[in-house]
């Protein structure tokens, strides 16, 4: 299956909706993951949606992110031919985290921050645009509106933007504008609408805390990242000034949302917040996919995290 992924035909894409129905069908049939409250952050106030609405949108963002996701990838040139590994790898390891089967603020986010990746790589040293640096940071202000702790991760946008390329005050200045944009169509709405603003920083629900595989899932993430990381590291001497600079934005990135994701884990048992660290982590899954010291093992270890992700919901 691997080697269908590893090629360049589009049309293994097809494959991802059958991955995403058999996890869907699954969690429908074990009762695994189950929400009662939808969450999305400062809308939740004016959007009513219903659960077997949430079940087929939650589906629809997920296959969306694996594409955009793959889409990056190929177009940053990592690889000298076009791969689909980012995809299956996205979809399976979103497989342990109940966000993906029920629409909430955390996912919103995932699509939200893969489109942000798309206008970072995007970037060149030598390129002047504003739009790209709009486009980012009111990407990175809808995020703080579906899930309002992002809020302090904002300007750390500055900080990945500033190692791609420099930075002028006209540019922070665009920047904070652009971020500020949602939160005021957020209060508009809420005068219009005569709302009820509600912003807490911290306070995210979901109604499943940590169940029988999290710590499972903990350690899948952890030896992902190990694997993910020191491959690319292993070919550092071989990359280009643009590429290493891509690198450690996406470790700017990977960091901030670790620590995030411990406060909500030690803080509130939920466990949601680790599922942000797959968009960077899937970008450098692929090189160890082709690192000669550690191919076999990583597509060993991904075919029994295929068979563990349809396992748990019969195991725990």
């Amino acid at each position: 299956m691997l080697k269908l992924f590893s090629g360049n035909r589009t049309i293994v894409l097809l494959l991802l909706p059958v991955f995403l129905l058999l996890f869907h069908f699954l969690n429908y049939y074990n009762q695994f993951y189950t929400s009662s409250y939808i969450d999305i952050g400062l809308w939740t106030v004016f959007l009513g949606v219903g659960k077997m609405s949430t079940f087929w949108s939650a589906g629809f963002l997920v296959l969306l992110n694996a594409v955009i996701l793959n889409v990056v990838f190929n177009r940053s040139n990592f690889f000298d031919r076009i791969t689909y590994l980012i995809a299956p790898c996205y979809v399976v390891l979103m497989s342990f985290f109940e966000c993906a089967y029920f629409l909430n603020g955390v996912l919103i986010s995932h699509t939200l921050f893969a489109l942000i990746l798309q206008q970072l790589f995007d970037l060149g040293q030598n390129d002047n645009r504003k739009s790209s640096i709009f486009n980012v940071l009111c990407l990175a202000g809808v995020m703080a509106t579906f899930v309002p702790v992002f809020l302090l991760a904002i300007p750390l946008f500055f900080v990945v933007i500033r190692l791609i390329r420099p930075l002028e005050i006209r540019d922070i200045f665009i920047g904070v504008i652009a971020a500020s944009l949602p939160f005021l169509y957020y209060f508009s709405a809420v005068y219009v609408f005569d709302g009820n603003p509600s912003f807490s920083l911290f306070d995210f629900n979901m109604t499943s805390g940590l169940k029988g595989d999290s710590f499972v899932l903990l350690g899948i993430l952890s030896i992902s990242s190990i694997m993910g990381f020191s491959s690319f590291l292993s070919q550092w001497q071989k990359s280009s000034i643009r590429t290493k600079r891509q690198f450690q934005m996406l470790i700017c990135l990977f960091l901030c949302f670790l620590v995030i994701s411990v406060f909500y884990v030690l803080s509130f048992q939920h466990i949601e917040f680790f599922s942000l660290l797959l968009l960077p982590l899937c970008l450098l899954i692929p090189f160890a996919f082709r690192s000669q010291s550690i191919g076999m093992t990583t597509s060993s270890a991904f075919y029994l995290l295929l068979v563990f992700s349809v396992m748990k919901f019969f195991i725990f």
